[in-house]
């Protein structure tokens, strides 16, 4: 309680003065232009579990040592589903505490993303953590630090800050702490999830949409699930939500539709930054208010259509959108005739199929939406259908706890903003005495406080990063 009281009693001191330093900072480019790394290699083991299998491969490293001090500390950041320089690019937050802390930065490319290539049915949470441990157990010794020197703080966002948490439980020797930005860890079957998933986009899209954009999203997409109950009807829907396949055979697009729609929605209220990104796709800035402007113009099927073009196509790198590729319904191979370019999200279908089916991809690839319990069989059809696997879906709650959690010194923060909220651990079920805290922030998006500063700078976010750099 007395931790808590100090960071409710600091916040304005240090939010301003962190506001102060993100004025200084230069407001032009990512992190690869404002802190051009040194790329580097580590050699890990292809299966970390299998002693009569020795074989090795390259996993890419980016660190950042132009502040550093020997003895400092280090920060570790998790990379995700995707290159390592997407999120080193992307997480702008990551150098503003370098810079206060003289710390070193270090970034892992997470294995079967980018170039850090193994066999897919490698591809687990467990090896992934094994790859870091290996990697950080050697890291203090490389750089000659003494026995109570280099402390190390390992951070991440989203799937990287479900890493976070884990690799805490896992491996608490090998770090001081952990900074877990928007990481849903207790995100399981036969709990509501979904229900309370959709809930928190409608609020975001009430709250900083339009008031009326709930509604509007609900009659819609009442309409198109009536309408696709049909022949006739599901060929309609086809040709107004530019679909590459043919539907009206297809007695379950209805609800590939429905599923490809909400990942659409959901990702924009997760990504309604004030400025405009290109992090998964191409977004103006607050996209949320701007789909909600379209689909007032364009009430019902028509206005869902103009929210996927401003998700999806903004740049005109779609033919049109492969509804029949989605997870839920009659399974399908998931091949994508539609984008003109492969979206970058590389294994994480693969990845959701063996351990974490609730957070599958949609939308061709570029959002997320939870299946509903009844939803998940037909998602364990299309994993065996297109990769072999059945998936085992509460396998991680029972290897990592959800929020029974053992082991402390570890911040959660959550935007407000995000659906994703809704699986941070519930704090009622912690033990008494971790050092656990959370941090919600208010009108805050997806793992808004790793990326630099907008301009002018939010000042919620502010006080969430200054909330950080005292946890570490």
């Amino acid at each position: 309680m007395e931790m808590r009281l100090t960071l409710a009693a600091l916040h304005l001191l240090i939010g301003s003065w962190l506001l102060q330093c993100s004025l200084a900072l230069d407001p032009q480019g990512g992190a690869l232009q404002r802190f051009p790394p040194k790329f580097g290699n580590v050699t890990s083991f292809v299966d970390n579990f299998d002693f009569t299998n020795n074989a090795t491969f390259e996993q890419r490293t980016m660190t950042f040592d132009q502040w550093w001090k020997p003895g400092n500390p280090i920060l570790f950041f998790f990379g995700g589903e995707g290159s390592v320089e997407t999120f080193y690019n992307a997480s702008g937050a990551v150098f503003e505490h370098a810079q206060v802390l003289d710390a070193l930065v270090v970034f892992l490319e997470h294995r079967s993303y980018g170039k850090s290539v193994v066999p897919k049915r490698t591809l687990t949470v467990e090896q992934a953590l094994a790859d870091t441990a290996w990697f950080l157990s050697g890291l203090r010794a490389h750089l000659g630090c003494q026995q109570r020197e280099c402390p190390i703080i390992v951070l991440g966002g989203s799937y990287g800050g479900m890493l976070v948490a884990w690799f805490r439980q896992k491996y608490p020797h090998l770090a001081a702490g952990g900074i877990a930005s928007s990481a849903p860890i207790d995100f399981y079957p036969q709990d509501g999830r979904q229900e309370a998933f959709w809930n928190a986009t409608l609020h975001t899209f009430g709250k900083y949409g339009l008031q009326s954009c709930p509604q509007e999203l609900t009659e819609a997409m009442s309409q198109l699930k009536q309408k696709a109950e049909t022949e006739q009807g599901r060929k309609e829907v086809a040709q107004a939500l530019g679909s590459c396949q043919e539907l009206h055979n297809e007695t379950s697009a209805g609800a590939k539709a429905d599923f490809f729609i909400r990942g659409v929605v959901a990702t924009l209220a997760m990504l309604d930054y004030p400025v405009a990104t290109n992090f998964v796709t191409p977004l103006p800035a607050n996209p949320v208010k701007v789909a909600c402007q379209r689909l007032h113009q364009n009430p019902g099927i028509s206005g869902l259509r103009q929210i996927m073009d401003l998700f999806l196509n903004s740049t005109s790198g779609y033919h049109c959108y492969d509804l029949m590729a989605e997870v839920v319904g009659r399974p399908t191979d998931g091949h994508l005739s539609g984008p003109v370019k492969a979206p970058d999200m590389g294994l994480w279908q693969y990845q959701a199929c063996n351990e974490m089916p609730m957070q599958s991809l949609t939308s061709d690839g570029m959002a997320f939406y939870p299946a509903s319990d009844d939803q998940l069989v037909e998602v364990a059809n299309t994993c065996q259908l297109r990769y072999g696997l059945t998936p085992r879906t509460t396998w991680l709650k029972v290897n990592f706890g959800g929020s029974d959690l053992q082991v402390g010194n570890l911040l959660f923060t959550n935007g407000e903003k995000d659906p994703w909220r809704v699986g941070a651990p519930k704090f009622e079920s912690l033990l008494e005495g971790l050092d656990i805290s959370q941090h919600l922030i208010p009108a805050g998006a997806h793992h808004e406080d790793l990326r630099f500063d907008s301009d002018p700078p939010k000042e919620p976010v502010s006080v969430a990063k200054a909330v950080t750099l005292m946890a570490i």
